[in-house]
């Protein structure tokens, strides 16, 4: 064994050693143009509808009293157990789809199309919700990337706008899909390609979004679109569709549209199965802006080698698009670092290399 190799292995088992002293320290929200205050106990005689409806549902990402890990740099790093995550989705999408199925069976025929944008509607209400919770809890035990930085919650002036972004693409996605591709006279039915699928979409998806979401840096006349999503530089979940309202329909719409016409030759897919490459998506989506200290790539390329050929998207690279990019930046993508790579513009990683990766702790999503 030679001498670096021997020094890395004796720092290893230190590193491990002081990653299980941490304890959760109390988290600093953002005092920039996201200062978010309104939380507080004091404040709560001047809540709204939406504030009481974000403090009910527990999707504020920093509530009083939140903690998180505090890591030192040379810490070894988590990965994700996606067979877990796999799990996660599947117990929330599949019974989701059987419920509508059972519904068939019994009524002779499937909902009304208006029926199917609310029942899909509230689904990805309640999936982005209990994501948003369990994201909340996996972060107290292990931390935020950046831990010098502050994180940036629901901003006290944009309450009502953040929530209204997230019942717009709860309810628009679906709506779009069902108008499209919805037919309530086609047998309920899953495509035995789905596991290809799921790649193959996430990647279309990619696709446009590199584009368009380059363009909007790149542009003075877009830009202008994009930079409301860019005063969070150290976001949170629930940041991923604060934006703009042109660029919120790119994001909640035409993106998803332009992926499934862009696969329509290649994959006869249904509604269902959508909506089930769709929640592989938005689940990334949301733990894309979370910022936790966790290695590892998205459950929807399991079947794909990314790692191998450099092209696997982890936690930190949209982190970093947002803390180290403004106007000028790099990994546009959101699903992987696919067209980033071909395109020459991926940023570098700092904290989460592969000498500090650590695979055999392996974080999981707690199902509640």
């Amino acid at each position: 064994m030679s001498a670096s190799a021997t020094t890395t292995a004796t720092k290893a088992p230190a590193a491990a050693s002081k990653k299980q002293q941490r304890v959760p320290q109390p988290i600093r929200p953002s005092q920039g143009p996201l200062k978010s205050t309104w939380h507080l106990p004091e404040t709560d005689k001047k809540w709204g509808v939406y504030h009481w409806l974000i403090h009910f549902t527990g999707i504020d990402p920093l509530p009083q009293n939140t903690t998180a890990v505090v890591h030192e740099k040379d810490d070894p790093i988590p990965v994700w157990n996606n067979v877990n995550l796999h799990i996660w989705i599947a117990l929330r999408v599949f019974p989701a789809i059987g419920l509508q199925y059972v519904y068939t069976q019994w009524a002779g025929r499937n909902f009304h199309p208006v029926a199917n944008i609310l029942y899909w509607g509230v689904f990805v209400s309640l999936f982005g919700s209990n994501l948003l919770n369990v994201l909340r809890k996996v972060t107290t035990n292990v931390g935020f990337l950046q831990p010098q930085a502050t994180r940036d919650g629901i901003p006290d002036v944009k309450v009502t706008e953040v929530l209204n972004s997230l019942l717009m693409t709860a309810f628009f996605r679906p709506a779009a899909a069902t108008l499209v591709i919805y037919n309530r006279d086609a047998p309920m039915k899953l495509s035995p390609w789905l596991p290809l699928m799921i790649p193959a979409f996430s990647l279309a998806v990619d696709f446009w979004f590199y584009w368009y979401h380059r363009i909007m840096h790149e542009s003075d006349t877009l830009w202008k679109f994009h930079r409301t999503h860019h005063t969070a530089k150290h976001p949170t979940p629930i940041l991923t569709l604060y934006a703009d309202m042109e660029q919120e329909w790119f994001d909640v719409v035409f993106i998803p549209l332009l992926a499934y016409f862009t696969l329509r030759p290649v994959f006869d897919m249904g509604f269902w199965d959508w909506m089930v490459c769709w929640t592989h998506v938005m689940f990334i989506e949301l733990i894309g802006h979370s910022g936790m200290r966790i290695a590892g790539t998205s459950p929807a390329f399991d079947l794909v080698p990314m790692k191998r050929f450099d092209v696997d998207l982890v936690i930190e690279d949209h982190d970093n698009h947002h803390s180290r990019g403004w106007k000028k930046s790099g990994n546009y993508g959101k699903q992987t670092r696919v067209w980033d790579k071909l395109f020459g513009t991926i940023l570098p990683r700092i904290e989460t290399l592969d000498h500090l990766i650590d695979p055999t702790d392996k974080i999981s999503l707690p199902q509640f």
